[in-house]
């Protein structure tokens, strides 16, 4: 192994209108280097992300939205999104027993051998990052991070001409949990009975641990946005700011996600055009879902500053948002019903 290592042109991953959700954009641009066509809305209902909602149903928890919750099993959604492209699952996590040089020495094998990483952290909380390069025999890393550009969490941080981050304090950063890749291609995609199948699993009502998901997700959304002790007359803008900062990340998941499974059971049509009629009204409902976010978006304003987080605070305002909440809860489990009918089908 050489002492330094970078690989050009890997595509850049941020937060845009091309999608916001880390760990389906890095696989996309992974992917993407690696001369693998595949877009982002196959990777977000491969890896059962497209599906997903969760919330806290003991605090408003700004990582809700975190990929990890996708599935109860922590890692699913990391295994699913690189086997559903047909590659090995290579994966290295950090615990309290793993060592710096375990990690170092996993990002120059790949590095070596022309494959980007997918980290989680890096810079900033624990969202999936891209390494592409090492320098100072693994000490520094380089690569795309959502957060490269925030000063709150890039301290330090420094740039290549290319755009990277530098960073040599990637493992002073406690929220560095993992860093995976894209292994060799060793088997088929995931076909659409097992996308459809992990889709199930994944919007199926339940309790978790302190967490409501899948449809169970929505009821304790509503309830919170209805808990009138949660916005105090004399609340201090810091506490509103949280409550519509969550409830924000929550419609921004169902935007982003349900977009994605729309354009996916879209695509299935051409696969079993005897079932159009049924993908299509399946398509049309996760896009009713996904336009709820106009909706509530269009009551508190359009924004989420000062004014919006007051407009939130009102108790009439949030009875229309729950209302809206429950629309799109409607409309997934309709969806949901369709997709338990198609995988007998498949």
């Amino acid at each position: 192994m050489s002492e330094q290592a970078i690989l050009l042109g890997v595509p850049k991953v941020e937060y845009s209108g091309d999608g916001i959700t880390p760990l389906p954009r890095c696989l996309k641009a992974c992917a993407n280097y690696l001369g693998m066509d595949v877009s982002y809305d196959y990777v977000m209902a491969a890896s059962g992300a497209a599906f997903r909602l969760t919330w806290d149903t003991k605090s408003w928890n700004f990582g809700n939205v975190d990929t990890i919750f996708t599935f109860d099993d922590p890692s699913k959604v990391f295994r699913s999104g690189i086997e559903s492209l047909g590659c090995e699952y290579n994966l290295v996590d950090r615990t309290p027993k793993t060592k710096k040089e375990e990690f170092v020495s996993f990002i120059k094998a790949k590095i070596d051998a022309g494959i980007p990483c997918i980290a989680l952290g890096i810079i900033g909380p624990p969202e999936a990052c891209i390494i592409t390069g090492y320098r100072h025999n693994g000490e520094t890393l380089l690569g795309w991070n959502f957060f490269q550009d925030n000063p709150e969490f890039a301290v330090g941080v420094t740039f290549d001409e290319s755009g990277y981050y530098i960073t040599d304090k990637w493992w002073e950063n406690n929220d560095t949990k993992a860093v995976m890749s894209l292994g060799k291609i060793i088997k088929d995609r995931f076909t659409p009975k097992i996308i459809l199948q992990n889709a199930i699993d994944v919007m199926t009502g339940r309790n978790w641990n302190q967490y409501a998901k899948g449809l169970y997700a929505y009821d304790a959304w509503a309830k919170a946005v209805l808990n009138e002790s949660d916005f105090p007359d004399n609340a201090m803008l810091a506490i509103l700011a949280e409550r519509l900062m969550v409830h924000g990340d929550a419609m921004d998941c169902i935007a982003d996600g349900r977009y994605c499974a729309s354009s996916y059971m879209k695509s299935l049509i051409s696969l079993y055009p005897a079932h159009q009629k049924i993908l299509e009204e399946a398509a049309d409902l996760f896009m009713k879902v996904h336009n709820t976010f106009g909706k509530m978006n269009n009551i508190l304003g359009g924004q989420r500053g000062e004014k919006e987080m007051r407009e939130f605070a009102k108790p009439e305002v949030r009875k229309k948002i729950a209302e809206i909440i429950y629309e799109a809860k409607i409309a997934d489990e309709s969806a949901l019903g369709i997709i338990k009918e198609l995988i007998n089908v498949f």
